[in-house]
C-alpha cells in the first residue's frame, strides 16, 4: 500500500472531566442574576424620572381648550368664507420710536379702494417666545381709514399683533408679525 493512501491516525486526546464545584456554578447564576436585576432597576428608575420630568414640564395641548376649538372650526372656516368675500384691504404698519416704543398705524380700505371709517379696532400683542407679557391696545381714527396706537412694549424682540377690525356688521381679523427693537 502506498503511504500516501493509509489513513493517518492522531491520537485524540480526551479532555479530563473535572468535578463541577456547585458553590462555585451557583455564585455565578447570583452575580449574573443580580446584574440582570441592577440593570433592570437602572432602567426603571430612568424611565420614572423621565417619565416625572414630561409630566412636570409639558401639557402636551398646543393650545387651551382643543375640543371647544375643534368643535368651532366650521364657523371659523365660515368667518374666513365671510371675510374673504369683504375685500378689505388692510396695512399694517409699526415705526419705533425709542426703544421698545412705536407707532402703530392700520389703513382699512374697502372692496373698492375707499377709506373705511368709524370701525373700532383692536389689536393683542403677544410675545411667541415668553408667556405673561401680552398685552391689549386700541386704534383712533385719525381720519381716511387710518388708525394709530401708540406701544409700549415690555421688552424688545419679536411680537404677534392680533388685529380685530369691526364696521357695523363686518368683522376683519389679521395676524401680522412685528419686530420691537
Amino acid at each position: 500500500m502506498n503511504a500516501k493512501a493509509m489513513p493517518r491516525h492522531r491520537a485524540v486526546r480526551q479532555a479530563s472531566a473535572s468535578p463541577v464545584d456547585p458553590r462555585r456554578e451557583a455564585r455565578s447564576r447570583r452575580i449574573v442574576l443580580g446584574s440582570l436585576a441592577a440593570f433592570a432597576l437602572v432602567v426603571l428608575a430612568m424611565n420614572g424620572f423621565l417619565i416625572t420630568m414630561a409630566v412636570k414640564t409639558w401639557r402636551g395641548l398646543a393650545v387651551d381648550s382643543p375640543y371647544e376649538r375643534g368643535l368651532s372650526y366650521n364657523q371659523t372656516l365660515e368667518q374666513v368664507r365671510a371675510q374673504t368675500a369683504l375685500g378689505w384691504q388692510v396695512e399694517v404698519a409699526f415705526r419705533a420710536s425709542a426703544p421698545s416704543e412705536g407707532k402703530l398705524d392700520v389703513t382699512l380700505r374697502d372692496k373698492a379702494g375707499q377709506p373705511i371709517s368709524g370701525a373700532e379696532l383692536e389689536v393683542v400683542l403677544v410675545r411667541p417666545t415668553q408667556a405673561g407679557s401680552d398685552f391689549r391696545a386700541y386704534l383712533n381714527g385719525v381720519g381716511s381709514g387710518v388708525y394709530q396706537a401708540e406701544l409700549a412694549f415690555p421688552a424688545a424682540g419679536v411680537w404677534d399683533a392680533y388685529l380685530a377690525a369691526r364696521a357695523g356688521e363686518d368683522s376683519y381679523q389679521r395676524r401680522e408679525r412685528l419686530l420691537v427693537r
